[in-house]
């Protein structure tokens, strides 16, 4: 199996969306299109705010990752914020979300960032497994408050 990962381009707007839509439910979440469009206009804009990848297992697009770099106050680097992971659900296994960490990790170091970090939810046992191969788990909780629009 060849897995390519390259950063995203116009012409993987259709296998990125249905991967973006099924990243969504898996997190039981939902967009509208003007967000949708929002996020790629961003992704794809000739200075991104937003970077993306693709990864392309023999030929096809499988999986996406969205990261962004952040300014630090304890540092004078930036870090990397990993936010959006996702692999098609019969494609993982195949060392695809491993090869995407990676290219994020070379990116951010390329970069001169301090660090590269990620969130997922305590039950996504399966990513989780991968997770805990390739990185540290921080002893920091996440605390929120969800703004009314």
């Amino acid at each position: 199996m060849n897995i390519t990962v390259r950063p995203i381009e116009a012409r993987d707007k259709l296998s990125w969306k249905e991967l973006y839509f099924a990243y969504l439910k898996f997190y039981e979440s939902e967009t509208d299109d003007s967000s949708t469009e929002l996020l790629w206009n961003r992704l794809t804009r000739p200075e991104p705010d937003i970077q993306g990848l693709v990864a392309e297992l023999d030929g096809p697009v499988v999986g996406i990752a969205h990261f962004h770099y952040q300014i630090s106050t304890w540092t004078n680097n930036y870090n990397c914020y990993l936010e959006d992971l996702y692999v098609s659900e019969v494609e993982r296994g195949n060392g695809v979300a491993t090869a995407l960490i990676a290219e994020v990790k070379d990116l951010a170091v390329n970069q001169k960032c301090a660090e590269l970090f990620w969130i997922t939810k305590k039950s996504n046992y399966v990513a989780r497994k991968l997770y805990d191969k390739v990185a540290a788990e921080s002893d920091f909780v996440r605390y929120e408050i969800i703004l009314e629009k």
